[in-house]
């Protein structure tokens, strides 16, 4: 298993960040590489959809878990064997605030080599995701 996570406090109440991660339409201004983002119901656990990334082909993704307010994981199966998870979550600060948390998994057989090839992009893309997100949610 390969994972990296990212997380920042931020001087942003959790429902705006929230309201960014529950409307898929911003999706693509916060997470860099991505273009087109789609579902075939709704935001909840369960629901498939569909991710289109710079350069790649569309990749079918499950919602597994929505919880709402706080977060939500997407998994995408890579390979027969390889999956990738992504899990975005916010919670309240008890001064006021949030803290942003983001996170990306690689597990099955591949997924130590697949962190190799691309973990070094991969977490700099969820720190400047992380940024955009707040930015976009203020």
């Amino acid at each position: 298993m390969w994972q990296h996570e990212h997380s920042t406090d931020v001087d942003v109440a959790p429902a705006a960040v929230w309201a960014q991660y529950a409307n898929i339409d911003t999706w693509p201004t916060w997470n860099i590489g991505m273009l087109k983002v789609e579902l075939a119901g709704p935001f909840s656990t369960g629901t498939a959809g569909q991710v289109t990334s710079q350069g790649q082909p569309p990749a079918p993704f499950t919602l597994s878990d929505v919880t709402a307010g706080e977060g939500f994981t997407i998994d995408v199966q890579l390979t027969d064997e390889l999956v990738s998870r992504s899990d975005c979550r916010v919670r309240a600060l008890p001064g006021g605030g949030s803290r942003v948390t983001h996170s990306v998994e690689f597990s099955g057989a591949g997924s130590e080599q697949m962190g190799a090839a691309h973990g070094e992009a991969l977490a700099a893309n969820i720190a400047a995701g992380v940024q955009a997100l707040v930015k976009a949610a203020q």
